[in-house]
């Protein structure tokens, strides 16, 4: 008798129940919020930062403006939920997708897209492991090439995996009913 228990095609049926969709999707929405709150100050630049801080001349002279605008403490403060924030999306998108692939009937060998929220969230991770170092030391020391390269390569990947699974989701519940595809 073959064990599929902790196989992605034996644990889809396990994590794709309500109450964990439901549990991870609040957490998600709350900490999405928050961070966005708290953010706030910080207006476009964050996501510019994110997506385009290539070089750590970049990144300084960002810092320095929200410095002079007293904007960093917001930055500074956003990590307080930005640094687990990771776990809820990841989570919440993989039991969902759990979910999907299997009202779906999609066949196991895409099972490997489950994944795909992890590895954001782990790039994520890294991304904001970079950006403590970069506050570390007064004057932004440590913020030296190509660190801000590494962070924003980090970030891009993260934000490219999660647009593949969010559309992924997006097209599955507007699928409707189930398909009929089997392994």
């Amino acid at each position: 008798m073959e064990s599929r228990a902790l196989t992605l095609a034996g644990l889809r049926p396990a994590l794709g129940r309500t109450w964990l969709i439901a549990l991870f999707g609040i957490a998600y929405l709350i900490s999405q919020v928050t961070i966005l709150l708290i953010a706030r100050p910080l207006g476009g630049a964050l996501l510019d930062l994110q997506c385009f801080g290539f070089t750590a001349a970049k990144y300084v002279a960002v810092f320095r403006d929200w410095e002079a605008s007293g904007a960093m403490a917001a930055y500074r403060a956003h990590f307080v939920l930005d640094d687990v924030h990771w776990v809820w999306y990841a989570a919440f998108f993989t039991v969902l997708l759990c979910r999907l692939f299997e009202r779906h009937r999609i066949p196991h060998r895409f099972d490997w897209l489950l994944v795909l929220p992890l590895a954001s969230g782990l790039l994520d991770c890294y991304e904001n492991h970079l950006q403590h170092v970069f506050l570390a030391a007064p004057d932004y020391a440590t913020i030296v090439d190509p660190l801000p390269l590494l962070s924003t390569l980090a970030s891009d990947a993260k934000w490219l995996l999660a647009a593949v699974y969010v559309l992924l989701s997006v097209a599955l519940i507007a699928r409707g009913s189930p398909g009929t595809a089997v392994d």
